[in-house]
């Protein structure tokens, strides 16, 4: 029978959490023979193959597992070279989906093809799902916050060494609204939200795989990600660019698809030691285009982010043909020249 759609999960130690994402999965408005679960563990080190071994699954659901941590970028390769579907969706482990998220997603593509769908900015909303003895002072006043405004916390929490669930799986199953009790809101500034919704430049900002989705066949002629790209070095906005030079388009769903469930910070700390996106773009296609150009601002994927609304304003401000102020055409030509020093490429070339 034919799937229309492959989710693609990649996990590392996020069993309990990805259970609840699992059991939300089986709660999908869309039909299930249309669309296929594929997991790749990439080699946790927690109960996370025990779980997924237990778990009786009520839809197509693959499991590959990696003997060592290799990263999201070859995890999601390897989910994409499985897929079976002709569109691929990707999402995390910790992204507790509402009923309707295929669906919204399939509605997307049949209206506008050679689109790739994200859930940006809208699938920042967090849940508390888990109380993490790891969580920070500030994490568990957060957590404590939310919590008590529905009688979910208990005092007990913060005495405890271990993990604690809020609900179940099973719980999740019988009504997803529980999850209204653990809704934390989301937290990124209006700057950020505002420009990730403008898709004037660098419209391949979007693509950040919490929550996106794409045709197979663009993947594919893309290359898939690129494996050289590291825990927080870009890889899902570096394969972005790649898919925009394609052609493919870059739009925001209008609506909260899922939500986050909330986890110690610490637990995503990056791999410091990875090339920046941007050094792997520029190899590959030079530095004539500004968007590739000013990244060179930027070591790594985490700090453009901080700094986005002023990336996007810039580029903006050199798309210009024309400059009102001769100032400000000296900026700008002063701008692209200092990144190209940056880049490596020599300082006398005029911007």
């Amino acid at each position: 029978m034919k799937v229309d759609y492959s989710i693609v999960i990649p996990t590392y130690n996020r069993g309990a959490q990805l259970l609840l994402t699992l059991a939300a999965f089986e709660l999908q408005t869309f039909p299930r023979h249309r669309f296929e679960i594929i997991i790749v563990d990439d080699g946790s080190t927690d109960d996370t193959c025990r779980l997924l071994q237990g778990y009786n699954a009520p839809y197509a659901l693959q499991l590959i597992a990696e003997k060592r941590r290799s990263g999201p970028a070859r995890a999601r390769n390897r989910g994409i070279k499985a897929a079976r579907g002709s569109r691929i969706i990707f999402c995390d482990a910790d992204y507790l989906v509402r009923p309707d998220f295929i669906e919204i997603h399939h509605r997307c593509h049949v209206r506008k093809p050679k689109t790739a769908f994200s859930g940006v900015p809208y699938c920042y909303e967090r849940v508390y799902t888990r109380y993490f003895p790891d969580f920070s002072p500030w994490e568990k006043k957060q957590m404590q916050r939310v919590l008590e405004r529905t009688g979910l916390w208990q005092e007990r929490f913060l005495a405890d060494n271990k993990a604690i669930d809020i609900f179940t799986p099973a719980e999740l199953r019988r009504d997803f609204s529980i999850v209204n009790g653990v809704r934390g809101g989301n937290l990124l500034p209006a700057a950020l939200k505002k420009e990730f919704l403008r898709t004037d430049v660098a419209p391949w900002l979007l693509f950040i795989t919490r929550c996106v989705s794409v045709e197979k066949e663009y993947l594919e002629q893309a290359g898939g990600f690129n494996e050289r790209l590291v825990r927080g070095a870009g890889e899902d906005w570096e394969l972005g660019y790649r898919l925009h030079r394609l052609g493919v388009a870059f739009r925001s769903i209008p609506r909260v698809t899922g939500f986050h469930q909330e986890h110690p910070h610490s637990y995503r700390t990056p791999d410091r030691n990875f090339i920046p996106f941007y050094c792997v773009l520029q190899e590959e296609f030079g530095c004539t285009d500004p968007e590739l150009l000013l990244l060179s601002l930027w070591e790594s994927s985490d700090d453009l982010w901080r700094e986005l609304p002023a990336y996007k304003n810039a580029l903006r401000l050199l798309q210009k043909k024309e400059f009102r102020s001769p100032r400000v055409k000296d900026v700008a030509a002063l701008l692209l020249k200092a990144c190209r020093r940056l880049a490596g490429e020599p300082a006398e070339r005029n911007g």
